[in-house]
Protein backbone atom coordinates (compact mmCIF):
# COMPACT_ATOMS: atom_id res chain seq x y z
CA UNK A 1 0.00 0.00 0.00
CA UNK A 2 2.60 2.53 0.68
CA UNK A 3 4.56 1.72 -2.28
CA UNK A 4 1.69 2.39 -4.39
CA UNK A 5 1.21 5.44 -2.56
CA UNK A 6 4.66 6.06 -3.35
CA UNK A 7 4.31 5.83 -6.99
CA UNK A 8 1.26 7.91 -7.33
CA UNK A 9 2.68 10.96 -5.81
CA UNK A 10 6.06 10.33 -7.98
CA UNK A 11 3.91 10.15 -11.14
CA UNK A 12 1.73 13.91 -9.85
CA UNK A 13 5.24 15.31 -9.24
CA UNK A 14 6.30 14.71 -12.74
CA UNK A 15 2.79 16.07 -14.06
CA UNK A 16 2.80 19.08 -11.39
CA UNK A 17 3.40 22.13 -13.92
CA UNK A 18 -0.13 20.74 -15.88
CA UNK A 19 -1.79 20.83 -12.09
CA UNK A 20 -4.00 23.81 -11.36
CA UNK A 21 -4.31 24.51 -7.95
CA UNK A 22 -7.46 25.39 -5.63
CA UNK A 23 -6.36 29.04 -5.00
CA UNK A 24 -5.66 29.96 -8.89
CA UNK A 25 -8.19 32.87 -10.20
CA UNK A 26 -10.76 32.07 -12.22
CA UNK A 27 -10.11 33.13 -15.69
CA UNK A 28 -12.04 36.39 -16.74
CA UNK A 29 -13.60 37.00 -19.74
CA UNK A 30 -13.27 40.14 -21.09
CA UNK A 31 -16.33 42.43 -21.01
CA UNK A 32 -18.70 42.17 -24.04
CA UNK A 33 -19.07 44.80 -26.60
CA UNK A 34 -22.34 47.05 -25.89
CA UNK A 35 -24.72 47.16 -28.17
CA UNK A 36 -25.47 50.06 -30.12
CA UNK A 37 -28.22 51.80 -29.03
CA UNK A 38 -30.92 53.75 -31.53
CA UNK A 39 -32.23 56.87 -31.21
CA UNK A 40 -34.80 57.32 -33.74
CA UNK A 41 -34.89 60.92 -35.57
CA UNK A 42 -37.51 63.15 -34.30
CA UNK A 43 -40.56 63.75 -36.34
CA UNK A 44 -40.85 67.30 -37.59
CA UNK A 45 -44.10 68.29 -35.97
CA UNK A 46 -46.31 70.25 -38.81
CA UNK A 47 -46.50 74.30 -37.43
CA UNK A 48 -50.09 74.71 -37.38
CA UNK A 49 -51.69 77.68 -39.28
CA UNK A 50 -52.57 80.88 -37.97
CA UNK A 51 -56.17 80.91 -36.57
CA UNK A 52 -58.97 82.79 -38.27
CA UNK A 53 -60.04 86.50 -37.91
CA UNK A 54 -63.32 86.72 -35.86
CA UNK A 55 -64.16 90.46 -35.64
CA UNK A 56 -63.06 93.14 -37.74
CA UNK A 57 -62.80 97.22 -37.00
CA UNK A 58 -62.09 100.51 -38.94
CA UNK A 59 -62.59 102.79 -36.59
CA UNK A 60 -63.00 106.01 -38.96
CA UNK A 61 -65.68 104.38 -40.22
CA UNK A 62 -67.14 102.86 -37.51
CA UNK A 63 -67.39 99.58 -38.59
CA UNK A 64 -67.42 96.67 -35.74
CA UNK A 65 -68.30 93.36 -36.86
CA UNK A 66 -68.26 89.63 -36.84
CA UNK A 67 -66.53 87.78 -39.59
CA UNK A 68 -68.17 84.42 -41.00
CA UNK A 69 -66.67 81.92 -43.48
CA UNK A 70 -68.19 82.11 -46.52
CA UNK A 71 -67.72 79.69 -49.82
CA UNK A 72 -68.10 80.20 -53.70
CA UNK A 73 -70.86 79.48 -55.86
CA UNK A 74 -70.40 78.04 -59.27
CA UNK A 75 -71.57 79.77 -61.91
CA UNK A 76 -71.45 78.78 -65.84
CA UNK A 77 -71.83 81.13 -67.73
CA UNK A 78 -72.99 80.88 -71.92
CA UNK A 79 -70.15 79.42 -73.25
CA UNK A 80 -70.08 77.12 -70.74
CA UNK A 81 -67.26 78.09 -68.39
CA UNK A 82 -67.66 78.08 -65.15
CA UNK A 83 -66.57 80.31 -62.52
CA UNK A 84 -66.71 80.45 -58.78
CA UNK A 85 -68.79 84.07 -57.77
CA UNK A 86 -68.28 85.10 -54.00
CA UNK A 87 -71.27 86.49 -51.87
CA UNK A 88 -71.05 88.47 -49.02
CA UNK A 89 -72.89 86.97 -45.69
CA UNK A 90 -75.33 88.62 -44.28
CA UNK A 91 -75.20 90.91 -41.26
CA UNK A 92 -71.96 90.34 -40.71
CA UNK A 93 -68.35 90.11 -43.24
CA UNK A 94 -67.94 87.21 -45.27
CA UNK A 95 -64.10 85.75 -45.43
CA UNK A 96 -63.32 83.99 -48.63
CA UNK A 97 -62.45 80.68 -46.89
CA UNK A 98 -59.73 79.81 -49.20
CA UNK A 99 -58.10 83.14 -48.93
CA UNK A 100 -55.80 84.20 -45.58
CA UNK A 101 -55.53 84.50 -42.08
CA UNK A 102 -53.95 87.69 -39.73
CA UNK A 103 -50.32 86.74 -39.79
CA UNK A 104 -50.24 83.64 -42.42
CA UNK A 105 -48.58 86.20 -44.77
CA UNK A 106 -51.60 85.77 -47.53
CA UNK A 107 -54.18 87.79 -48.92
CA UNK A 108 -56.98 87.76 -46.54
CA UNK A 109 -60.26 89.17 -48.17
CA UNK A 110 -63.58 90.34 -46.58
CA UNK A 111 -66.71 90.84 -48.45
CA UNK A 112 -70.12 92.82 -46.97
CA UNK A 113 -73.07 94.21 -47.73
CA UNK A 114 -73.40 97.80 -48.84
CA UNK A 115 -77.16 98.48 -48.84
CA UNK A 116 -78.73 95.16 -47.89
CA UNK A 117 -78.51 92.66 -44.66
CA UNK A 118 -76.84 94.58 -42.36
CA UNK A 119 -74.93 97.66 -44.21
CA UNK A 120 -71.60 96.62 -42.64
CA UNK A 121 -69.92 98.20 -45.63
CA UNK A 122 -72.07 100.96 -46.51
CA UNK A 123 -68.98 103.19 -45.97
CA UNK A 124 -66.47 101.75 -48.01
CA UNK A 125 -66.01 104.70 -50.29
CA UNK A 126 -65.26 106.77 -47.65
CA UNK A 127 -62.45 104.95 -46.28
CA UNK A 128 -59.17 107.21 -47.05
CA UNK A 129 -55.24 105.86 -47.53
CA UNK A 130 -53.79 105.79 -44.71
CA UNK A 131 -57.08 104.81 -42.51
CA UNK A 132 -56.16 101.94 -40.14
CA UNK A 133 -58.01 98.45 -40.38
CA UNK A 134 -57.56 95.96 -37.15
CA UNK A 135 -58.65 92.44 -37.40
CA UNK A 136 -58.91 90.40 -34.22
CA UNK A 137 -58.48 86.50 -33.77
CA UNK A 138 -58.83 84.99 -30.39
CA UNK A 139 -55.63 85.36 -29.92
CA UNK A 140 -54.34 89.18 -30.74
CA UNK A 141 -55.06 91.58 -32.64
CA UNK A 142 -53.46 92.54 -36.29
CA UNK A 143 -53.50 96.32 -37.57
CA UNK A 144 -53.32 97.13 -41.33
CA UNK A 145 -53.07 100.74 -43.38
CA UNK A 146 -55.30 101.06 -46.52
CA UNK A 147 -52.86 101.96 -48.96
CA UNK A 148 -55.03 101.40 -52.33
CA UNK A 149 -58.49 101.91 -53.46
CA UNK A 150 -60.20 100.80 -56.50
CA UNK A 151 -63.38 101.11 -57.86
CA UNK A 152 -64.23 98.58 -61.00
CA UNK A 153 -67.39 99.15 -63.05
CA UNK A 154 -69.51 95.98 -62.86
CA UNK A 155 -73.18 96.31 -64.25
CA UNK A 156 -72.05 97.00 -67.87
CA UNK A 157 -69.82 94.34 -68.37
CA UNK A 158 -70.14 91.37 -65.58
CA UNK A 159 -67.95 88.98 -66.98
CA UNK A 160 -64.82 91.69 -67.19
CA UNK A 161 -66.17 92.76 -63.18
CA UNK A 162 -65.82 89.05 -62.45
CA UNK A 163 -61.97 88.85 -63.40
CA UNK A 164 -60.98 91.70 -62.01
CA UNK A 165 -62.70 90.93 -58.69
CA UNK A 166 -60.85 87.16 -58.88
CA UNK A 167 -57.64 88.86 -59.73
CA UNK A 168 -57.69 91.09 -56.36
CA UNK A 169 -58.74 88.31 -54.60
CA UNK A 170 -56.55 85.75 -55.59
CA UNK A 171 -53.37 84.72 -53.42
CA UNK A 172 -50.38 87.13 -53.16
CA UNK A 173 -46.93 87.27 -52.17
CA UNK A 174 -47.40 89.22 -48.98
CA UNK A 175 -49.85 89.21 -46.44
CA UNK A 176 -52.76 92.19 -47.12
CA UNK A 177 -56.12 92.71 -46.38
CA UNK A 178 -58.94 93.09 -49.34
CA UNK A 179 -61.59 94.82 -48.48
CA UNK A 180 -64.78 94.76 -51.42
CA UNK A 181 -68.52 95.96 -51.39
CA UNK A 182 -70.84 96.93 -53.82
CA UNK A 183 -70.58 100.91 -55.05
CA UNK A 184 -72.60 103.34 -55.08
CA UNK A 185 -75.39 103.01 -52.28
CA UNK A 186 -78.10 103.37 -54.39
CA UNK A 187 -77.31 100.86 -57.63
CA UNK A 188 -74.55 99.08 -56.52
CA UNK A 189 -73.28 99.71 -60.70
CA UNK A 190 -69.82 98.89 -59.64
CA UNK A 191 -67.74 97.84 -56.91
CA UNK A 192 -65.56 99.13 -54.59
CA UNK A 193 -61.77 97.74 -53.63
CA UNK A 194 -59.54 98.48 -51.11
CA UNK A 195 -56.33 96.86 -50.00
CA UNK A 196 -55.03 97.52 -46.24
CA UNK A 197 -51.14 95.94 -45.30
CA UNK A 198 -49.96 95.48 -42.11
CA UNK A 199 -49.39 98.74 -40.24
CA UNK A 200 -45.15 98.27 -40.16
CA UNK A 201 -45.58 98.40 -44.16
CA UNK A 202 -48.51 101.07 -44.74
CA UNK A 203 -45.69 103.91 -43.95
CA UNK A 204 -45.46 104.09 -47.54
CA UNK A 205 -48.71 104.39 -48.83
CA UNK A 206 -49.23 103.82 -52.64
CA UNK A 207 -51.65 106.30 -54.63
Amino acid sequence: MRLTRKWIDGQIEQKSQYLVSANTLAFELPPATPLPTFTPTPTPTATPPPPPAIRISIPSIDVNSSIVNVSPIGKVSPDGELSLIWDAAAYVVGHFETSGNPGGGRNIVLAGHNNTLGEVFRDLDQLNLGDEVILFTDEQSYSYTIQKKYIIPFMANQEEGNLQLQSYSAPQNSEMVTLISCWPYATNASRIILIAVPSHEGDNIVQ
